[in-house]
């Protein structure tokens, strides 16, 4: 009887400590995640990231641009004093959500932001005379084309009177001073052009009878437009490319749609080649057209977005690539390192640079172009843990 009595006090000392075995893992656990090595009690934020390289591939320097809450990136160009422009969006944890504009040096370094309330910025441009364009996709307050003298300070922001659901996707500035937008209004495709005083000076609506968008604009040596956009065309799974070659007024010269969606489904570049050829780089690969829209070359490209066509008749390529690791015992983590990488003109690789950067959480390659020197940016969106909760 004394037996079975130590038997079922023995038995009852080791549930109770299993039981606080278990309540001590569990608080053990949860002291983890609340400290945020595995979920963070109030969420995640982004930080903006720019990669520099120089022609072969090494690196030259790193950015990132962290104003505390979340910043991400859409676009980014070079501007004429070797530096950078980069547009997205600044929302801060206790605050309105805003768009962004941030200007780097050559170097890299920070040279001033905007911000203010609005839409996320689209695309944005220098003008010939120095003036700085941004456009914005549609918010509460409308789409919206900012402008700023050099130095960042806002001199003006136009609502545009356009449909709801309408956005203004992509800006370039033209050889007499002005601009050129492309973008949506309603269904159709929106162009317009504002002079060196960016007042309008003319607007052209361009539809095919479905949801038309403009994805990309580049003024032409002759003065008009090339046109990159997308068409959901009656009967098709997807949106196909199209293509839009206007002329200095923004009427319609010419158009062609690009096959299939599973093929083509986005514009990632396009430029104007010396003897008047227009190469376009859509998703998976290159496609050339004459002067009168007749495609006369195809590729397909083992590379990711974003790609862009390079001065030597290549390609770069941005990418962030994840490994596994094992951070914790009880959870393995996936880290990306980002990668710049070179293709020469028949597709084939020339380098890979592996960037001196991790991503414990996820990020993504934005943009990437070909700078001044040679050489060659990347824009990235990292995500991470924020210091303060939203």
């Amino acid at each position: 009887m004394k037996y079975t009595e130590n038997s079922k006090e023995m038995n009852m000392t080791l549930t109770v400590h299993q039981g606080l075995g278990i309540l001590m893992g569990l608080s053990l656990l949860m002291s983890v995640f609340a400290a945020g090595c595995l979920v963070p009690e109030y969420g995640v934020g982004r930080d903006i990231m720019v990669f520099k390289v120089d022609a072969w591939g090494t690196e030259q320097w790193q950015t990132v641009i962290d104003t505390g809450g979340d910043d991400t990136a859409t676009c980014m160009i070079q501007t004429p004093d070797g530096g950078y422009l980069i547009g997205g969006e600044v929302w801060p944890w206790r605050g309105d959500r805003s768009y962004g504009v941030f200007k780097l040096d050559d170097n890299g370094s920070a040279v001033w932001n905007a911000t203010g309330r609005g839409a996320q910025i689209s695309s944005v441009a220098e003008t010939t005379t120095g003036t700085i364009v941004a456009v914005s996709s549609y918010f509460t307050s409308g789409s919206k084309i900012l402008t700023f003298d050099p130095a960042g300070s806002l001199l003006y922001s136009d609502v545009q009177d356009v449909e709801a659901d309408s956005i203004l996707q992509a800006v370039v500035r033209t050889t007499d001073g002005g601009i050129a937008v492309a973008g949506t209004a309603g269904k159709d495709l929106l162009v317009l052009k504002r002079g060196r005083d960016m007042t309008d000076e003319w607007r052209k609506i361009h539809g095919t009878g479905n949801r038309d968008s403009a994805r990309a604009i580049i003024q032409t040596s002759d003065g008009g437009y090339l046109v990159g956009g997308t068409s959901d065309l009656p009967g098709r799974n997807g949106s196909d490319v199209w293509l839009l070659r206007l002329d200095a007024a923004g009427d319609l010269l010419w158009d062609a749609t690009l096959g299939s969606p599973s093929l083509y489904n986005d514009v990632y570049f396009m430029s104007e080649a010396p003897g008047g050829d227009y190469i376009v780089i859509v998703t998976p690969g290159e496609v050339v057209f004459d002067r009168e829209g007749n495609v006369i070359g195809e590729r397909t490209l083992n590379a990711s977005a974003p790609l862009t066509k390079t001065t030597d008749g290549g390609y770069v390529s941005g990418a962030v690539r994840y490994h596994r690791a094992s951070r914790f015992l009880i959870l393995p983590d996936q880290v990306g390192v980002p990668h710049i990488v070179k293709f020469n003109a028949d597709g084939l690789l020339e380098w890979d640079t592996e960037l001196s950067a991790t991503f414990e959480l996820i990020g993504n390659a934005v943009s990437i172009i070909q700078t001044a020197d040679g050489g060659y940016a990347l824009l990235v969106n990292r995500h991470n843990y924020p210091e303060e909760p939203r």
